[in-house]
This record gives structure tokens, sequence and C-alpha cells, in this order.
């Protein structure tokens, strides 16, 4: 959080340093720039320089966000913020997460499900990332050959529409006790992610990753698109992130793979508390962008449910966490009727 005793002078004064030290290359504007007497300051790096002139002390990228919450800041300031002329809204990251309601109980079988992805990339085939819920096609015990078969067939998909949006969704193997997360592109697999944090009810019982950055089949859990680096988590897995005090890597975008959510009082039903202690939880530890979806059996999708979620103030605890809180938004929603299912689409720019 921004600290409050940082007022209009305060930035003024980080101003003239800037002029006279310059900027560091790390901390240069990637979007958003304040304009001060016809020139260009990157509002992040000048809450830092003034923070240390009024408080001594430099504040961290990590301390606070950039985006919202900063340029709000400085515009209630009276200063000027503005887009480099050189920006393109293609750079953005576009990001779909498809959330889907299920009130037969019973999951589409795998043909039906690569079915869906074709139909859903018939209406969105210009997004970058489009993610599904975990265990979206099942198979018998884990075996390469039959997930690289699904994957092919994804991607065949994907070619034939000339696509370039990377799919993730979830496999899950030997009746769930094996959870992997996969993204996909038209020339293949880019990323596989196994669970590595079980809930208390699986410890014991799912197979766990080796770590919670080790390779599955070849692959790393991390990939890169338009030069964000994005990771994949299992369900849980974006708890325990938080949980076991993990540092972040690199990572700007988390990818959320759960698995489902019930009526209250049948199975698991906290839909609430994962878009609160898990998806909020983790952009504050990780001061990074996390999306995540699920299967809704038996009960309506909830519409406000959040998808998509920026939350890095770190003076307040995760349970205090509002959707109001939220500082990204979503661009659009579509329902879909898909054979047995219903499946609401949520977009995202970042």
């Amino acid at each position: 959080m921004i600290p409050k005793n940082i007022d209009r002078n305060a930035i003024i004064k980080a101003i003239d340093k800037i002029n006279i030290d310059g900027v560091p290359d790390k901390r240069k504007a990637k979007m958003y720039n304040l304009k001060y007497n016809d020139k260009l300051y990157p509002p992040k790096y000048l809450i830092s320089v003034a923070n240390e002139i009024i408080n001594g002390k430099e504040m961290l990228s990590s301390e606070f966000s950039g985006g919202k919450e900063t340029n709000t800041f400085l515009e209630k300031l009276g200063f000027e913020i503005i887009k480099p002329k050189n920006y393109d809204n293609n750079d953005d990251l576009k990001i779909a997460t498809v959330i889907l309601q299920n009130d037969n109980d019973i999951a589409p079988v795998n043909k039906e499900r690569i079915k869906y992805l074709g139909d859903i990339l018939s209406r969105k085939n210009k997004l970058d990332v489009i993610l599904f819920p975990a265990g979206f096609f099942y198979i018998g015990k884990f075996n390469m050959n039959i997930i690289t078969e699904i994957c092919d067939s994804v991607s065949e998909i994907l070619e034939q529409l000339e696509c370039n949006t990377v799919l993730c969704f979830g496999i899950d193997c030997n009746n769930g006790v094996d959870q992997l997360a996969v993204a996909v592109n038209r020339f293949g697999i880019v990323a596989i992610g196994r669970k590595f944090y079980p809930t208390s009810e699986e410890k014991g019982i799912i197979k766990k990753a080796n770590s919670f950055d080790g390779l599955e089949m070849g692959y790393s859990r991390k990939f890169k698109v338009k030069n964000k680096n994005i990771y994949l988590a299992v369900c849980y897995d974006c708890f325990g992130i938080r949980h076991c005090n993990i540092p972040n890597i690199g990572i700007d975008v988390v990818l959320v793979l759960a698995h489902q959510f019930r009526k209250r009082g049948q199975g698991t039903s906290g839909d609430v508390d994962f878009a609160r202690k898990g998806f909020a939880g983790l952009s504050q530890h990780w001061d990074c962008y996390v999306f995540g979806t699920a299967v809704f059996f038996g009960r309506d999708i909830p519409v406000n449910w959040q998808t998509g979620v920026l939350w890095t103030d770190r003076l307040k605890n995760v349970k205090q966490f509002k959707y109001i809180d939220n500082m990204i938004s979503r661009k659009d929603s579509i329902m879909l009727d898909l054979y047995k299912e219903k499946a609401l689409i949520i977009t995202y720019n970042i």
C-alpha cells in the first residue's frame, strides 16, 4: 500500500531526483507514464523514490501495485497519467476463464470435451490464453501416450482454425489420484504441471509433484505469452504457494485449475473461500495476476464469482478481501450451452 504521507510535493521532489539520477532499466514504465513539464516518468518508480525522500526508504516494487493503485493515487494529487505514444493494445494479454455448470452430475466423455473446445474457439479465437477447469479430461491410469494423444487432438483444432491461442485444461488420471494441468498451442504441449499441494483429505492419496516447479513429462509448468511469465497451479496449489511461503519465481500470471463446487452441504462448496483465500491470497503473496475456474455441479454459476484477481494490499489479512477490492475487472462475458453443460466465458485484458 502507498503511504498516505506521500504528497504532491514529494512527487515533484522525486521528479527532480530522477532528472538527475535517471531511471534504472528494470523500473522503466511498461505501459503508463506520468507527464510533467512535457517529460514522461514511470509512475511506480516515482512512488518508490518519493517514499525514500519522505520516509527514508525506497519502496520495493513488490510492496505495492502499479496500474490502477498507483495511477489513481497520482491522479488524485493532480498529475496527468498517459499511455506511451508507442503503446499498442496488441501488447495486452487477452485471457478468458471458462466456468462450467453441470446439472446432471455426469461429466462428458473426452470426445465431447474436444468438441467443447472447438465450439468455444469458433467464438473466441482471438484470445491469447483460454483457461478450463481441472479434470476437464479423464483417463484411466497415467499414460503419457494417451495424454499426448489428447493434446495432439487439441493442437489439431487450433491448427485447423489457424489459431494462436494457448488452451489450458486439466487431465485427471486414475480416478483423480493423479491431477495434471496442461497448456497446449497449435504446435503441441507447451507446459505441464502436477498437483504439489493436496488438501488434508487428499494427503497420502494424491500422487504429488516432486516440487512446486519441477518438470512433468519433460515439461515445465511455466510458459511465456507476450512477455508474461505464466504458471500452472492445480486446484489447491494456489493455497500451497502461500501456506508454504514460496517466493515468487518471476511469475506475472498464475492460472488456477480448480475442480468443482457443489451446493452448500454437499461436498466441496467453498467457491467464495477459493476466490478470497486462494486467488486473492496468492495474488497478494506473489504480487501478480491470478485467474481461476471450476465446474459448478448441481448449482448455478455465481455470476459475480471472481475468476480474475489482482489484490496486492499487504497491510490486510486475506480474510478481509472483498470482491469490491479486486483491482481488475472483466472486459466481457458470454454464456453458452455446450451439449450437457453450460459455459460462462469471462474475458480480461491485462
